[in-house]
Formats: C-alpha cells, structure tokens, sequence
C-alpha cells in the first residue's frame, strides 16, 4: 500500500472539518477526493501534507507513520490551486526552488530542472519570468516544480481552477497522460465531477467531512451509495414515491400520478412494502412519448429546452410542480403541450429510504 489515511479527524473551534477519515491508495493509483465547497477536501489534503496536525488518526506512507512529521520531511510534491510561484523569478528559478531546499549540486540541479521542464512541455521557456506566461503555462510550470524534486506521492488542490473551460479540459488530459507515463501516486482534489472522472482510476466522494462513497467513475455513477452521492456525481432527478411488492420478481416504486416504475433490486434490501422512498433516476435512462395513459407514465408539459451538443436536455413539469429532466437525441423535437416521460427499455431506477 503506498499510502494510508487511518481515523483523520481534525476540528477548528466548533466546526468538525473532517471526521473518520480513512482512505488507502495504490502505488501509481491517481486518486481524486470529490465533494462541493466546505465539505473538508483542502483540510484533509493538508493533513496528507503536514501543513495541518490531525486531532485523531494516522498517516501512513509505504508503512511509514508519517503523522508526527513535517511537510518537508514527508517529501511530497504540492501543486496548489494558486500555483504558489514567485512572480519576480524566471522559471527556472520557480522550478529549481525546491531543489535547492534539498541542495543538490549546481550540475544536478540543472539536469533535474530541465527534465522537469521537458515533461511539462515548456524547455523552451526557461528564462522566461513567471508573469510573461498565460494561465496555463504558470499551472505547468507549478507542475514541473512539484515534478522536479521526484516525489513519491504528488499531491493537488484543484490546480486547473483558475484555467478557462477549453484549456482545463485539454490540460487535465495532459495531466493524466503524464502522471500515468511516469507512474506518480497523486492525490487530487476537486470539486468538478467531470475533472474527477476524466483523471481518476478512482474516486472518493466527500460531504460534510466525511467520506460517502470510494469507486471508480463506473461503480459511483452506476450504483451511488445515497441520495448525495447519486445527486453529485453527474446529473439526476430525485422524486418521491412508495415501495410496491415484487411485480414478477421485480419490485418497483409508485410515483405521482400512479405511476409505477421498475427499480434496481440491490438498493431495496431492507425496504417494505407501501414504504416511502426518494427515487433517482439519471435523465439518459428516460424517454418521451405522447400522452397514452400507460401504467409507466408520468405527464407534464416541457418547460425548457437545452441544447447541449449531440445531445438535448427537456425539463418536463408534473402536475404537482416537479421538474424531470429528460435526455433525448437532437431528432427530438417536443414543445409545449401534454407530454409523458417513461423510462427506457431495462433501465432501473433507484431507491433510497426517504428519511435519507
């Protein structure tokens, strides 16, 4: 195991920031910690880092406890969302800042920091002063100094934040490609659900100051925990219904309206007959069709049209004021009017205690 976070619980006055914190990475696994703002992600990367002291709890590192040990001691490469350079040095010097700490020799030094410079794609720009470069050429040479000092484990606070849309896109591709060819263990963290996917063997979803759920993008997406996690990572609607007895083997949930629609057998365990239920269903695995007074149907009037590419998002409203967000091909073409959403042929809602 390359490293171990075991019982991480750190407090600040009355707020509990992270609480039974314990997670473990692979070596070479590229980990991302999921969650929205506030949710403890930056706290618990500052007790990876030493930048912080936990309340409880271990960090392990190859074996190693490491919780009583200094940043510089733990040997860790840092990329920080604000990149952290010194904007009167040239790159060079940004990249060779940590070397120096570690006073290497002025022939390894420059080995090390063009190396560094060459993975990142910017040799080219060594006397360059940071304040010359754009956005995303400052992120990698952020990148190339964490690089530079060979560290066992990288990690990074949402590093791509500040870039625009197309270049964090094209940037996290390039990250990913990088870490995996040099074979770094890292540990990312964002709030970006698509970012996490795109870059991550795993992920480790976050709330609260806790962990809510550890997969990989598939088994998140396909098969969420709880409401949270199913409402986060990627899109969702969440209604309200009840639980029915098994219809042909099959148990599935009553919604406005009547409607009766099938649900993923694995999340009713525990569940009984007539009991109340909130129901997730991802927009991709429903469809519209006219009005025809089918058991399955649930009809309202599209409110909204989005146009997103290959793809169009249509907000159907419920009688009773809900909004379901239904996904269709660009062929598609309802307006207006009475509408039914279903969902597709196998698709499976589903179902968490309405209490969560």
């Amino acid at each position: 195991m390359s490293l171990e976070l075991r019982g991480l619980r750190k407090r600040f006055g009355e707020v509990v920031a992270v609480r039974d914190f314990t997670l473990e990475l692979e070596p070479g696994e590229l980990m991302t910690l999921l969650g929205p703002s506030g949710c403890g992600k930056t706290t618990a990367l500052r007790l990876i880092a030493g930048f912080e002291t936990p309340d409880a709890g271990r960090v392990v590192f190859r074996g190693t406890d490491v919780t009583a040990r200094s940043p510089q001691k733990r040997g860790f490469g840092m990329v920080f969302q604000s990149y952290a350079l010194f904007p009167h040095l040239s790159v060079f010097e940004n990249v060779a800042f940590g070397l120096k700490a570690q006073r290497k020799e002025a022939s390894e030094l420059g080995r090390l920091v063009e190396g560094a410079l060459v993975r990142v794609d910017l040799l080219g720009y060594v006397n360059r002063r940071v304040q010359e470069l754009s956005g995303g050429q400052q992120q990698r040479v952020a990148l190339a100094r964490a690089l530079a000092i060979e560290p066992p484990l990288l990690l990074l606070d949402e590093p791509l934040s500040n870039l625009d849309a197309s270049l964090r896109e094209r940037t996290r591709t390039e990250l990913r490609s990088l870490l995996k060819g040099l074979g770094i263990t890292a540990f990312y963290v964002t709030h970006d659900q698509e970012e996490a996917f795109d870059l991550s063997d795993r992920v480790a979803v976050m709330n609260d100051g806790e962990l809510c759920q550890v997969g990989t993008p598939e088994e998140l997406y396909d098969h969420p925990h709880d409401v949270f996690v199913a409402g986060f990572v990627g899109r969702a609607n969440l209604l309200s219904g009840l639980l029915e007895s098994p219809h042909g083997g099959e148990p599935r949930v009553r919604l406005v309206g009547d409607a009766l629609w099938p649900v993923d057998p694995e999340g009713t365990s525990g569940l009984g007959p007539g009991q109340a239920v909130q129901v997730v269903v991802r927009p991709e695995d429903l469809e519209l069709v006219p009005e025809g007074h089918h058991a399955s149907e649930l009809v309202g009037v599209v409110s909204e049209r989005v146009f997103r590419g290959a793809r169009i998002a249509y907000h159907v409203k419920l009688a009773d004021g809900t909004v379901v967000e239904v996904e269709a091909n660009r062929r598609s073409d309802a307006r207006g009017g009475r509408i039914a959403v279903r969902p597709r042929s196998h698709a499976r809602a589903h179902v968490y205690p309405a209490a969560e």
